[in-house]
């Protein structure tokens, strides 16, 4: 045997062991309840329960969760390691157990947690016409037309959910009715959101406390993120809530009104809800499409497609599948009223521009490049122009969002988790064994259950496709802990492209909506690159908020035409979105992921200060502490993280089901459907390069020059500080390593 296959072998041995958890594919731990819940489809007591009590599982957790696990290195993984040293750092027993214990939990939550709250009927859908070639449709439909073969024999039921995931579809759900009905029968403006804004969020004094180990672009990229996965869409036109003043907010002596989220229409209530008597729609699609830069219907792709001249869309389509980006100056095309032409430029700001840029550039490099030279294979036969112009687009779209994924797997999620394990953890989801080992060991591929599944193939290619019985969708709660505000900094330095000197600081309030665009054009795409890749964004705590969010108007969009506009405190409209759609409080959310409960403010967090403000706000009842609150308190957390465990059992289970239960992601990962070219490109490409690709002056912000032949790679996350602001970062942590 080989030394690599010798490697596999002990790799999978170690696997195997890490993954044995009392709980696998087909044992269920009970969910307490006076009720019979529905656990994908079937009743509860269908399923055999766990061998652990929950008061073992609650131990476990407490155990295991990760105090004295790892050890913290900064930036410490750099995609393939030493073998040997990969091979020890997950075979120490504290790692095996915190495999154990982790993918144990994650393979309950996709059990336990997954939710249907309804797919719209099939009313005239053309599959067969809008599904001719296999490609990301604008609406999102149809991905599973023709598909059942691809599905486990449990999810066969599902291939005929045509709408499934598409735009305009319900969020799901990960907890159970009675929670749901619980939360929404609780008053929403007690405690007040206005206080909780001030007296918890409110950066103290308007100074911020840095996350120094990530920069703006992090925090840039996840927005552009949330635009393409969730929007509750424009508010009320005609229902509003009045929040009622609070003695501690002094901007709002009168209290503030806040516009209802948008209802369901008519004909989308009757529907049926399984239970949920609330349920709300995604106004995009739920799929990894990069729709925020493509679209989520037929038209926002062609206007994304058109040539643009002087502000007005000449109706004519840019050949070959690209897309409108203003090449010469590095930045995007912009309406006359104002507005970027892009797929989604809601809550815009020059963050956002940075992103979408990029990935405009990106996709029509991936055109000129990996495509137009294949051109001959692409496009077969007697086709005409207009027909391989589609083609170009559907296939250089379904390679951009790819990459997207990837890169927000293994590169931005790592940044913020950052030890170890972690790391690991993530680029195995997406890529498996085979990054470590070098063998995919396809005939595994499908065939082990449990956890160990996802450890072996990944999550992506073929034979990964699970919905675990229930319709792909995103949820609620899904939405809720991905309310990160704390991540936006009050200001960011610009720093010179060319000379790379640190210069003046500007508000992050003069770069959104409708400044954006003038804020952006001051200085140029390349020095605001520079600007977010080396300043630093505000940590995930209490008290972090931006000081301008606690009074600021609000806009849907960047032009002249803009609605919903409102003046808002945003942590009060954060508390109390939760509390309108029904997210449960943070112990009820705990208890819902078979969490342990947190039994006092003390246990919470360690800040004696926090411990005497939250219980005068919440009455000395921990139970009533909101999910947003106690995620930015919480103390339990893994080493290294950015954010607390409550929220990251929620990322463990919909950032792989995001993964998992899309067909483009699976079977139709193939060269067949994206090329060869472009499969490898998404295999192997990393932010860094995407970066460097468009804007190659910056290179020298990931690398430096050796001696001797060639160049070193320092800085190997583009989600890290750029040099030379990198090594000032490692210097000043360096004694924090290996705690």
């Amino acid at each position: 045997m080989s030394w690599v296959k010798s490697t596999s072998f002990l790799f999978l041995l170690v696997v195997i062991s890490a993954c044995s958890s009392s709980t696998n594919e087909n044992v269920k731990r009970d969910v307490s309840s006076d009720e019979e819940l529905l656990v994908n489809g079937l009743p509860k007591e269908e399923y055999p329960k766990a061998d652990r009590s929950k008061s073992e599982a609650d131990a476990d957790y407490w155990k295991n969760r990760g105090r004295g696990w790892t050890k913290f290195k900064y930036d410490g993984y750099s995609g393939k390691k030493n073998k040997v040293k990969f091979l020890k750092t997950i075979a120490s027993p504290k790692n095996l157990k915190f495999s154990k214990e982790l993918s144990g939990r994650r393979q309950d939550l996709l059990e336990e947690n997954l939710y249907d709250t309804g797919v719209s009927p099939n009313e005239k859908i053309d599959c067969d016409k809008i599904m001719k070639r296999v490609h990301r449709s604008a609406y999102g439909e149809c991905y599973f037309h023709k598909y059942e073969k691809h599905l486990t024999d449990r999810d066969k039921k599902l291939a005929n959910q045509l709408r499934m995931g598409a735009n305009n579809e319900r969020f799901g759900r990960n907890i159970t009715t009675d929670a749901h009905d619980k939360a929404n029968k609780q008053s929403l403006m007690n405690p007040s959101p206005l206080e909780i804004s001030q007296r918890l969020f409110a950066r103290k004094n308007g100074k911020q406390v840095d996350a120094p180990v990530i920069n703006v672009l992090a925090t840039a990229w996840l927005q552009a993120m949330n635009h393409d996965w969730f929007t509750h869409g424009k508010n009320s036109k005609k229902r509003k809530h009045k929040i009622p003043a609070h003695s501690s907010h002094k901007d709002f002596k009168d209290g503030m009104e806040v516009p209802a989220t948008q209802s369901e229409t008519e004909k989308e209530q009757k529907h049926d809800s399984h239970g949920y008597d609330k349920t709300f729609r995604n106004r995009v699609t739920h799929w990894w499409d990069a729709s925020q830069i493509y679209g989520s219907d037929p038209e926002k792709n062609r206007e994304v497609r058109s040539v643009w001249r002087n502000g007005v869309n000449t109706g004519k389509l840019i050949p070959f599948g690209k897309i409108a980006v203003d090449h010469k100056n590095r930045r995007l095309r912009y309406t006359k009223d104002g507005l970027p032409v892009t797929g989604f430029s809601d809550n815009w700001w020059v963050g956002l521009e940075l992103i979408h840029t990029l990935f405009h550039l990106e996709h029509n490099w991936v055109v000129d490049n990996l495509l137009k030279p294949k051109k001959s294979k692409i496009c077969k036969g007697d086709i005409q122009q207009e027909e391989c112009d589609q083609i170009f687009f559907e296939k250089a779209r379904m390679i951009v969002s790819a990459l997207m994924a990837k890169i927000h797997t293994a590169e931005w999620t790592p940044a913020l988790l950052d030890n170890e394990m972690l790391q690991i953890g993530m680029r195995s989801n997406w890529y498996g064994m085979r990054e470590i080992t070098g063998l995919s060991i396809p005939f595994l591929r499908g065939k082990v259950g449990g956890g160990i599944k996802h450890l072996i193939s990944g999550l992506v290619g073929k034979n990964t496709l699970d919905l675990y019985s229930v319709p792909f969708t995103l949820t609620e709660e899904f939405v809720a802990v991905y309310r990160m505000h704390p991540l936006v900094p009050d200001t960011v330095t610009v720093r010179d492209a060319g000379t790379n000197k640190a210069g003046t600081k500007v508000s992050t309030k003069d770069m959104i909506f409708r400044k954006a665009q003038g804020t952006f054009a001051k200085h140029g795409s390349a020095t605001w690159l520079n600007s977010f890749g080396t300043s630093f964004p505000g940590a995930m705590t209490l008290h972090n908020y931006p000081t301008w969010m606690s009074n600021f108007v609000a806009e849907r969009n960047t032009g002249k035409k803009h609605g919903d506009s409102a003046r808002m405190d945003m942590g009060a409209i954060d508390i109390f979105r939760d509390r309108e759609r029904g997210v449960p409080k943070y112990n009820n959310f705990r208890r819902q992921l078979n969490m342990p409960a947190i039994d006092s403010f003390k246990e919470l967090t360690p800040n004696e200060e926090d411990q005497k403000t939250l219980a005068e706000i919440y009455n000395n009842d921990i139970e009533q502490v909101d999910l947003l609150v106690g995620t930015l308190a919480e103390a339990d957390r893994y080493p290294g993280y950015a954010f607390g465990n409550t929220p990251f059992y929620i990322f463990a289970l919909m950032a792989s089901r995001r993964l998992m239960a899309d067909p483009f992601f699976s079977d139709y990962f193939t060269n067949e459907h994206y090329t060869r070219k472009g499969i490898k490109h998404v295999q192997k490409q990393e932010m860094a390069d995407v970066i460097i690709r468009h804007f190659p002056e910056f290179k020298n912000r990931f690398y430096v020059k050796r001696k001797t032949v060639g160049s070193k790679r320092v800085v190997k996350n583009a989600f890290r500080p750029w040099l030379p602001v990198y090594n000032d970062v490692k210097k000043a942590i360096q004694p924090m390593e290996g705690l």
